[in-house]
């Protein structure tokens, strides 16, 4: 379900993307995307809650009586032999897991209000038609705040490992919305009729997720959220965890996401566009990828607590390996089919500069593999990501503020590998085969090693035939 849902997310790339570009000038094109940029930027704002309670949400459900640490057998033995649901903590943490949303979609408001609102000045006097872009970004704003509370329906769903439901409704709306972007962009182009069209299906998957959560295990929800409440206790184990995550979201694709706001202060028109459209495609290209192997996250926190290691090891090889192997494909393809797609649609958008295609899809690339290691040791429920991506957050803005002086915009996927591959990989990686037992090339040469081949090959080809 997860593969069909993220399949049907791939067909904006093909369907809805040709016809913004087609449609829409280059302006116009800055302002979608830094909408789409700055909407993600929530996950910052989410502070690394979104995946704790999903975590912590599987471990009561899989009928752990402690949300601590299960980085060895010994801690993960204190749960053996209890399958039944926790229903006291699961309760515990659904009261208090709704309490801090509360808290957090109020900032979401105020910081979207502020400094969303800041960020769109210059890229709105320059679209033209600023009264209805503002109404835009008012819509994005309220729906988002309302979208953002709904995270605790799918925070449960998926911490009880309901992937499949989830993703088979999830398929079915986003078959609606893409289906529906095309029409508009077909019968009526504008940017108003594109945002409002898209946020109408941002409100209906936050009432799948509501739905869904009542209906799943019984009504498990509805009967322990009765007698929720806000737990002081259980908040204080929590957040250690949270706020770690948080930093690691900040100092990650927080930073990445940032750069791209700010450039779009600083550069023309054309420019801005061509990044934050590169930066678009590869973020969807990771999305789709990630389904094989995040889509099992819940299930890898399960097998921790019930200290089966071996099927724990044989899911995450076959996750990354399959995860890989759907960025590499996907990436690939859309390299090569750029080139001959964006030349045929007569819009004001230059061709993708594929400079920045190659070392964006090398830097993305990098990031996966430490990304997916640093997912495997997060099972256990140790937080070291913040550690990660802080130490890495400060490499790359100390080689950004050099290598933009000399390098332009190109300094900016060149500073993200060089993060990435000085701190980012090993470090996480180490954590990951420590806490599973296991070696490197023991462990990689059946999950990364042949993905990474046909990815060479590709920039070989293009190295030698100089395709940009």
């Amino acid at each position: 379900m997860t593969w069909l849902s993220y399949s049907t997310k791939a067909l904006s790339l093909f369907g809805v993307l040709p016809l913004v570009l087609k449609q829409f000038s280059a302006s116009e094109i800055v302002l979608w995307y830094l909408f789409v940029t700055i909407i993600s930027l929530q996950t910052v704002i989410d502070f690394g809650f979104r995946q704790t309670f999903s975590r912590i949400i599987s471990y009561a459900y899989g009928g752990s009586n402690s949300i601590g640490k299960f980085i060895n057998a010994q801690q993960s033995s204190l749960n053996e032999n209890i399958g039944e649901p926790n229903r006291l903590l699961l309760s515990q943490i659904v009261g208090t897991m709704k309490r801090i949303y509360l808290w957090l979609i109020l900032l979401v408001f105020i910081v979207s209000a502020i400094f969303g609102s800041w960020a769109l000045i210059k890229p709105i006097d320059s679209a033209g038609n600023t009264i209805n872009a503002w109404i835009c970004w008012i819509v994005i704003v309220v729906v988002t705040t309302i979208s953002f509370y709904s995270k605790i329906y799918l925070n449960f769903l998926e911490g009880l490992f309901k992937i499949a439901s989830v993703r088979r409704v999830e398929t079915l709306t986003s078959i609606g919305s893409i289906i529906s972007s095309i029409i508009v962009l077909i019968v009526s182009p504008s940017l108003i009729n594109l945002v409002v069209t898209n946020q109408i299906w941002v409100l209906v998957v936050s009432y799948r997720d509501w739905y869904l959560c009542r209906k799943v295990e019984n009504g498990l929800y509805q009967s322990i959220s009765k007698e929720a409440k806000f737990n002081k206790e259980l908040f204080s184990q929590i957040w250690p965890a949270s706020w770690k995550s948080g930093i690691s979201v900040l100092m990650s694709m927080g930073l990445v996401n940032f750069t791209g706001i700010v450039y779009a202060q600083m550069g023309n028109s054309i420019s801005v566009a061509s990044y934050l459209l590169t930066l678009r495609i590869l973020n969807q290209v990771r999305d789709i990828s990630m389904a094989p192997f995040y889509s099992k996250i819940p299930f890898l926190a399960i097998l921790r607590v019930k200290n089966e290691l071996p099927l724990l090891i044989s899911t995450i090889k076959r996750g990354m390996f399959l995860s890989h192997m759907v960025f590499v494909v996907l990436y690939i393809l859309l390299g090569f089919g750029i080139e001959l797609i964006l030349p045929t649609l007569g819009s004001e958008q230059n061709i993708l500069d594929k400079k920045m295609w190659i070392l964006m899809g090398l830097a993305f690339y990098i990031h996966r593999f430490g990304a997916m290691h640093a997912q495997v040791y997060l099972s256990t429920n140790h937080v070291i990501t913040h550690i990660a991506d802080g130490v890495t957050g400060v490499i790359y803005l100390v080689f950004l503020t050099i290598l933009i002086q000399y390098l332009g915009v190109y300094g900016i996927p060149i500073s993200m590998i060089i993060g990435y591959l000085s701190f980012y990989v090993w470090y996480s990686a180490k954590y990951s085969y420590s806490s599973l037992g296991i070696k490197f090339y023991e462990f990689e040469r059946k999950a990364f090693l042949f993905p990474t081949v046909i990815l060479i090959c590709y920039y070989l080809f293009e190295f030698l035939f100089d395709t940009y």
